[in-house]
């Protein structure tokens, strides 16, 4: 058998809710803390658990015992001898950070320039846990909230002059005198170094115009959102800059199957709902602002692309009468949604490593004779050995999420 069931560990961060993934995939919270992710994956740091003939297995250790079975020669020549992709479900029961993670070449230089100080692997000002770029792509299960990139600066000017207009000269005159990405960042380096005294002074005045604005219902049409996530992120973080970012970055708002692509350097933060998230094998995350673990502005504005432009939620785009892919152009990963009848199987011809997350209902995987069912929640590795497999609703109906890597010529 060329499938194996897992078991995938559970990362409990504070930031985490305690229901949400529960909610949405079933899986049981009986402790009731926060339940923020769900790794299904090979990182070192938290790899799943594969079961092969009663006995259970890191899927790390199992990739590296034969990669080139596992994983298929193809993908070992064009990515590596290590799974390329990690696949989790996250719910924010608050907001995470203002984050970004590194391209390829950062990651490699940032993570030697760390083992060559000598800070430990696990040591919490580490900005690079592995030599790995970042992209990723969120796809919404519930509501789904986030911050995802600089909005057009044109948006920037106008809602720092709305809420900040004694302080509009100093923090966007330049920028609005030269709009473009180098102005772009010094206007971010500017206002997220802001010195503590005027910082201070900024937020209460930002506070007491929002209010102002609702008070008076005048805050601009569509920004209604944005502006009461500023308001709800001062209470959360007092004192702290990033409570300004819904006015810098677009608010995205995603409903279930919709999906946002955050390429590296995309500056990003997820605020609340449920989602699963496909990315490059990395733990490599940079902070900025809304967090109490390290923070380094300099490094992370070194790895910013400081685009700035709307961000449209992506819908996957039909492949067959049961798939649907969305579009990521990357090498390191790729993801399909699968809708399944009982009377209707679907045959998966297999091309280098998969792992299959059933969210609702049940199906079956079967391959050479045999098969694994699978409940909602549960997940399977496939190795690129099995060729072949068929998947099959077991009752009714069955939704499932496929992730593996590009289709390799």
């Amino acid at each position: 058998m060329k499938i194996y069931r897992l078991e995938n560990p559970i990362q409990r961060y504070a930031w985490g809710s305690s229901e949400g993934i529960s909610q949405a995939l079933g899986i049981p919270n009986p402790s009731g803390g926060p339940l923020a992710e769900l790794w299904m994956g090979a990182h070192p740091s938290a790899p799943s658990i594969a079961l092969r003939r009663g006995e259970r297995v890191p899927l790390d250790v199992l990739v590296a015992e034969n990669p080139r079975t596992v994983l298929g020669s193809r993908c070992v020549d064009r990515l590596g001898a290590r799974l390329p992709f990690l696949f989790k479900a996250l719910s924010a029961g608050s907001p995470l950070s203002i984050q970004a993670h590194p391209g390829r070449r950062k990651a490699e230089r940032g993570y030697d320039r760390e083992n060559l100080s000598g800070l430990p692997p696990d040591a919490a000002e580490r900005n690079y846990r592995d030599p790995f770029h970042k992209p990723e792509m969120a796809i919404a299960l519930t509501h789904f909230e986030m911050l995802c990139g600089f909005r057009p600066i044109g948006e920037i000017i106008a809602n720092i002059a709305l809420l900040a207009p004694r302080e509009k000269s100093r923090l966007v005159d330049r920028l609005e005198r030269s709009p473009g990405l180098v102005e772009l960042s010094v206007f971010f380096y500017g206002i997220i170094t802001t010195e503590e005294r005027l910082k201070r002074t900024l937020l209460d005045r930002c506070r007491a115009r929002v209010e102002r604005l609702f008070a008076n219902n005048s805050v601009p049409a569509g920004s209604e959102a944005a502006f009461r996530w500023v308001l709800r992120l001062m209470d959360s973080f007092p004192g702290d800059i990033g409570a300004l970012a819904p006015l810098v970055l677009n608010h995205v708002v995603l409903e279930p199957v919709e999906a946002a692509f955050i390429a590296p350097g995309e500056l990003h933060a997820h605020l609340t709902g449920t989602c699963l998230e496909i990315m490059a094998n990395s733990d490599n995350v940079i902070r900025g602002a809304l967090t109490r673990k390290h923070v380094d502005i300099p490094e992370l504005v070194s790895v910013l692309s400081f685009n700035s432009e709307h961000v449209v939620p992506t819908l996957p785009e039909r492949l067959s009468e049961t798939e649907e892919s969305y579009p990521v152009f990357v090498p390191d990963f790729h993801i399909s949604r699968i809708s399944l009848r009982e009377a209707s199987p679907m045959r998966c011809d297999v091309s280098g490593p998969e792992i299959i997350l059933c969210s609702s209902g049940s199906a079956s995987l079967a391959s050479g004779g045999e098969s694994i069912l699978l409940a909602r929640g549960e997940s399977a590795f496939v190795e690129d050995a099995a060729g072949n497999y068929e998947i099959t609703a077991a009752e009714g109906e069955a939704t499932l999420f496929r992730a593996r890597v590009p289709e390799i010529p």
